[in-house]
């Protein structure tokens, strides 16, 4: 009888101890929070040996010692005029007793936002003297107000060449960054704004600034600020920041503002003396604006109307030969493809059209003419609506080229292409014994305000990206970051399986390693061929799969995630969750390396060294966990396939 109570006693804890972590869509090596909600990370700091990530919810707080393993911490936010929110910020350690609240003193800085926007966001602090276990609200708080509604997320640090603190903080809703500094962390002075360039649309939010090396030249930093354009997009500037201004460097600055340095022929920017090359009838693109509702164009201008008037018209343009292998163009505009829209007319045919999606933003769109290569075209560009909602159509930057930009986002630099990567923050060393180096280390949450409320997790909505080692590399159009997966990572890894000189013509399984979970890490080297797709199809079974497809005669990649969720019973969720995700991509040398993780409930590729990431959620059932290796149109020679699979990350300290 004792043997049986016994038995029972240990089956219950292992119940109540083992299944925590292990529940449906639970990330096995992504930080996910025990029962909560887990959006912004925040407050990334390192000391003592420790690295300190709190997120958006309430500050709740994680600490890890190798950024893989992971204890989670009690709310440490205490005091202050409750209920209000503490939106996104930062934490620094006040080593030099700069605040007067005492040498190593740990300060939480953060946007308090009250419920329905019924007062002005302000900038706060709290102080902590434990170690980061429990903040205290400042009494004299709040430490900056400007009296806006939508003033948030301040990211502060120290800054060695003026010996003062630096603020960047964000007027979201006027997509501007503003800069402050100070002596105590108590008093800011406004130093610049920064603004006017990048996706300008929507809420321009969770912002930093941080230098990061440049690969391949010894010593060489250059200053880089991160702004998330929401709901989901983060883009970058790369320049100099000499503690009050920060200036974007002059390729980053003319590829951002003009699209100099876009790879292909510009056949059309719509800047001065456009109207020769084009039949224009009627008024509808009878002049370039200059000054305009729209956002998001190049240059000085755009043609058409975006205004509620009631002009109609027809541009077309001088017969061309299609030499390249896409058209690619920036539109804006109402949506209706017979009367708002652009055509390619090819033999006296429309051969393509694409029409606007709503919005008076400027997105890039394009076709694929591989198939036409050769043959005379024209481009028509019609307006034939009076009195829309969202005005007649507009275009700017017609661009012949190789490379496929059918993305439907704007002319940017992004940090990550996928679907679920948003409000990125850096770590800040303040730990003396650690020495990182010129190491930067970034993590984002890995989700998305259109459906993140609507997530079929039932132990909580949100997880955090893997953390990432980043650096800059010098292009063509000026510096870009490139991210790799960190190495600790690599302890998680189980036994590897490989497989070489695999050539793949149509759909193969993938036989050497069909892991019985979704935790595994792929790397992957393959050898291109012109006019031959190729790929993988992920989260395999009950008629569902996750699929990704390069393409090299485009030079583009697809994340097709649009049957991969056994999660239908949300309407509102699946319509905006099953997408398809495009990314540019260069090959080198017809060869092309991939980096994939695949968690329970995401998939985060690398491409390009990192040049290119891809990061999104899933959300499979846990059978579909079949792989396939596929090539359309010819063979595929993948000379080498690396594969683990990957360990939980939980039920394991990382603080031994």
């Amino acid at each position: 009888m004792k043997k049986s109570i016994i038995l029972i006693f240990f089956l219950t804890i292992f119940t109540i101890h083992g299944q925590v972590y292990l529940e449906k869509y639970r990330p096995q090596y992504h930080l996910s929070s025990k029962d909560s909600n887990m959006a912004d990370p925040k407050g990334l700091y390192i000391f003592d040996g420790q690295y300190h990530l709190f997120w958006y919810g309430q500050w709740e707080h994680a600490i890890s010692k190798d950024l893989v393993h992971w204890e989670e911490l009690p709310d440490p936010m205490k005091g202050g005029p409750r209920p209000f929110s503490h939106f996104t910020g930062s934490v620094v350690v006040d080593k030099q007793n700069t605040s007067g609240f005492g040498e190593n003193s740990m300060i939480a800085i953060y946007t308090r936002h009250f419920p329905g926007d019924s007062l002005p966001e302000t900038q706060c602090i709290s102080i902590s003297k434990d170690g980061g276990n429990e903040f205290h609200y400042y009494e004299l708080n709040p430490v900056l107000d400007i009296n806006k509604k939508i003033f948030r997320d301040p990211q502060v640090f120290w800054h060695e060449p003026s010996q003062l603190w630096k603020m960047v903080v964000a007027i979201s809703n006027e997509q501007k960054i503003l800069i402050y500094e100070s002596k105590n962390l108590k008093d800011w002075n406004y130093c610049s704004t920064f603004g006017g360039l990048g996706a300008k649309n929507s809420f321009w939010e969770c912002p930093d600034l941080f230098e990061l090396p440049v690969v391949g030249h010894q010593g060489l930093k250059k200053w880089v600020m991160i702004i998330g354009r929401g709901p989901n997009k983060v883009q970058y500037f790369v320049g100099d920041f000499d503690g009050k201004n920060f200036n974007p460097d002059t390729k980053t600055l003319n590829y951002l503002k003009f699209g100099k340095g876009i790879e292909g022929r510009v056949f059309e920017n719509f800047e001065s003396n456009y109207s020769s090359n084009w039949k224009i009838t009627n008024q509808a693109f009878s002049n370039r604006l200059k000054d305009s509702i729209a956002t998001d164009f190049l240059g000085n201008g755009y043609v058409g109307l975006l205004s509620n008037e009631n002009h109609i018209g027809v541009m077309k343009s001088k017969p061309f030969t299609i030499n390249r292998n896409a058209i690619n163009f920036l539109i804006a505009g109402g949506q209706n493809l017979d009367s708002l829209c652009i055509k390619l007319i090819v033999d006296g045919k429309v051969a393509r059209r694409t029409t606007g999606n709503n919005k008076k933003v400027f997105r890039w769109r394009g076709w694929d003419v591989r198939d036409l290569k050769g043959k005379t075209a024209q481009i028509e560009i019609l307006d034939l609506v009076k009195d829309t909602i969202n005005g007649g159509i507009a275009i700017d930057h017609i661009i012949f080229e190789d490379k496929l930009k059918d993305f439907g986002l704007e002319h940017a630099l992004w940090l990550d292409y996928g679907d679920d990567f948003y409000a990125t923050k850096t770590w800040r060393n303040y730990d003396e014994n650690l020495k990182l180096g010129d190491s930067v280390i970034m993590i984002s949450w890995m989700g998305n305000w259109k459906y993140a409320r609507q997530q079929p997790s039932s132990w909580g909505h949100g997880f955090q990206s893997l953390p990432r080692k980043i650096a800059l590399k010098n292009t063509e159009i000026g510096y870009k970051i490139i991210q790799e997966p960190i190495n600790q990572l690599k302890k998680l890894r189980k036994e590897q399986q490989s497989i070489s000189n695999l050539t793949v013509n149509g759909n193969l399984k993938l036989g050497f390693f069909q892991p019985k979970k979704n935790n595994y890490e792929l790397e992957a080297e393959i050898k291109c061929i012109s006019n031959t797709t190729f790929g993988f199809n992920l989260l395999i079974g009950e008629g569902r799969s996750l699929k990704l497809t390069i393409d090299p005669s485009t030079s583009t990649i697809c994340l097709d995630r649009t049957n991969c969720t056994d999660f239908v019973s949300d309407k509102s969720f699946t319509q905006n969750f099953a997408t398809k995700m495009y990314a540019p991509l260069t090959v080198n040398n017809n060869i092309l390396k991939l980096h994939i993780f695949v968690d329970k409930s995401s998939i985060e590729v690398f491409l390009d060294d990192g040049e290119i990431v891809l990061s999104a959620s899933t959300y499979p059932s846990e059978s579909q966990t079949g792989i396939e290796v596929f090539s359309n149109g010819g063979k595929t020679e993948f000379i080498s396939i690396n594969a683990w699979e990957l360990s939980s990350i939980w039920g394991k300290s990382s603080q031994k």
